[in-house]
């Protein structure tokens, strides 16, 4: 009888650590995937900073400037966004029509 309660006792025990373990585990990761979003953000913000940097300092006549210093002649690229120009679904685009940097 003596044996089978310390069995018992044993085994929820064994039971026992076991659930710890496993609930320890879980906080671990928990914290780890937090961590890992917390950083994600900060370089998402720390992109966003280097964008709106970048915009800044991109500005359309800065750049057509620095384009008539390199004195080439530079094309416009078709299929703009703002043209509204983009081939609607099915439709093939015209090979003909090709970028060409420099000239």
């Amino acid at each position: 009888m003596f044996a089978k309660v310390t069995a018992i006792v044993i085994g929820i025990g064994v039971l026992a650590c076991g659930v710890l373990v496993q609930r320890q585990q879980r906080y671990e990761l928990a914290r780890d995937i937090s961590r890992a979003h917390w950083r994600m953000l900060e370089q998402e913000r720390t992109l966003w900073s280097l964008r709106a940097e970048i915009a800044r300092g991109t500005r359309p006549a800065e750049i057509r400037t620095a384009v008539d210093r390199l004195n080439r002649r530079w094309r416009a690229i078709p299929y703009r966004i703002e043209d509204g120009s983009l081939p609607m679904q099915g439709e093939t685009i015209d090979q003909t029509q090709r970028v060409e940097f420099g000239g």
